[in-house]
Parts: structure tokens; C-alpha cells; sequence
């Protein structure tokens, strides 16, 4: 059995490569070597073979590719999907997440080669870094909003499939992280995909907010309706 995919294994990865690039920098500072020599070094380094081979994120983007077939499998199908569909949004996913990581790091790349010029520490470089630079909790946000929004587009993509009349209702946690959005759309209850877009337009699709951690679910029941949850938050918010 396959283990559960856990993105802050992906955070962590990212870790590695920025220290990776702060450990160089102190190395190179330290080397004695010129201006010149150390620019040259790091202009001929490969970011893509380093970030996606060396340091093998290209197996944490196949655990991801793995964390979408699990939610795949936990989803409740009520309408028929193409298969074509979800490959394309597995993949287009992944390709934005891979563009992301080279770009973040070839700005680091960039960012050793301005301190150098500019003659920072490694402190203080490390510091710059951490300042501009895309951080591991960024990598888990950026790797859950994908998943998240992956789960969503298949619920979206069922949905144009079903009856029009067919009513879904917004699940997810109840809590003081809990948006006021959400806590409104969660207050409607059951809806159709049209009368969702009408009142927040995208949602089916993108949540209310980046990170959203909830999501339109067909409505089976009236337990799924958390009506006096929603006004206790909504009055204390």
C-alpha cells in the first residue's frame, strides 16, 4: 500500500537546496579566490540538474503526482469525468511546480552573484535570502493549493457532467481559520453549481482564497449542513 503523500516532505527538500546555496556561498567567500573566479563559478551552474536531479526533486514532484491519485481515489464520483481531463490537470500542475522551482532557483543563483559583487557575508547573504527568496513553507503552500484546487476541478468537471438541479453545499473545517468567506458560503447551504457561481464566482474551481481548505461537495445528506457551527464562528469572528 502506498503511503500518504505529505507535502511538508516537500518543504523540506526545498530546504536542503537553499542551504545547499548558502554553504557555497561561506565556501566560495572563504576560498580566497577573485571576484572574477567565483562569479564564473556560480554563472556556470546548471540550476535545473541541481535543483531537480542532484538534490532529486523531481521524485518529490512524482510523490505529488501520487498525493493527486490518492485524492483521486478518496473522491466520491457522481458523474462521469474524462480521463484525458485529469491527466491534463496532473500534469499542467506539475509543470507549473517544476517552472517554480528552477525560477526560484535561478533567483538565488542571481542573488549570489549580486552579493558577491556587493561583498556580503554570508550572514548576511543568508539573511537576504530569506528575504526574497521562495521559502519551504511557500513550497508546502504552493504544493497544497495545487492539490486542493486539483480535487476541486474534478468536483467542477463531475458538475458540468451531472443534472443541472444537482446540489452541492461547501464542506470543509469549521474553525477560527475558517475565512468569512467561506463561513458565508457554508451558511447558503445546498446550491446548484450555478446558484454557486452567482454567489461567488470561481469558487467551484479556486476556493475563496489561496490555500482554501475547502471545497463544493454533492449534497447526500443534511448532515453535511454544519448550519449552527458556522453561526457560533461567524459570532465569534
Amino acid at each position: 500500500m502506498a503511503a500518504s503523500f505529505d507535502p511538508d516532505k516537500f518543504g523540506n527538500a526545498w530546504s536542503k537546496v537553499q542551504d545547499h546555496f548558502t554553504t557555497l556561498y561561506g565556501k566560495l567567500e572563504k576560498s580566497g579566490a577573485s571576484r572574477e573566479k567565483i562569479i564564473r563559478k556560480l554563472t556556470d551552474i546548471d540550476v535545473e540538474r541541481l535543483v531537480m536531479v542532484e538534490f532529486r526533486l523531481n521524485g518529490e514532484l512524482e510523490a505529488v503526482m501520487t498525493g493527486y491519485l490518492q485524492e483521486l481515489k478518496k473522491m466520491r464520483a457522481f458523474a462521469e469525468i474524462n480521463e484525458n481531463i485529469i491527466k491534463s490537470l496532473m500534469t499542467t500542475d506539475v509543470t507549473l511546480v517544476k517552472s517554480k522551482l528552477i525560477e526560484a532557483g535561478n533567483t538565488i543563483k542571481s542573488t549570489m552573484i549580486q552579493s558577491v559583487i556587493g561583498g556580503l557575508s554570508e550572514e548576511a547573504f543568508a539573511l537576504r535570502l530569506e528575504a526574497i527568496g521562495f521559502q519551504p513553507h511557500q513550497a508546502n503552500a504552493l504544493v497544497n493549493e495545487n492539490l486542493r484546487r486539483f480535487s476541486r476541478s474534478v468536483t467542477n468537471e463531475m458538475a458540468n457532467n451531472a443534472p443541472p438541479a444537482t446540489l452541492y453545499i461547501w464542506e470543509g473545517p469549521v474553525d477560527e481559520r475558517t475565512s468569512a468567506e467561506c463561513l458565508d458560503l457554508m451558511s447558503l447551504g445546498p446550491m446548484t453549481q450555478a446558484e454557486f457561481e452567482s454567489v461567488f464566482p470561481g469558487a467551484f474551481v479556486n476556493g475563496t482564497h489561496f490555500n482554501c481548505r475547502h471545497q463544493a461537495q454533492r449534497y447526500l445528506s443534511k448532515e453535511q449542513f454544519k448550519g449552527s457551527e458556522v453561526k457560533e464562528q461567524m459570532a465569534h469572528a
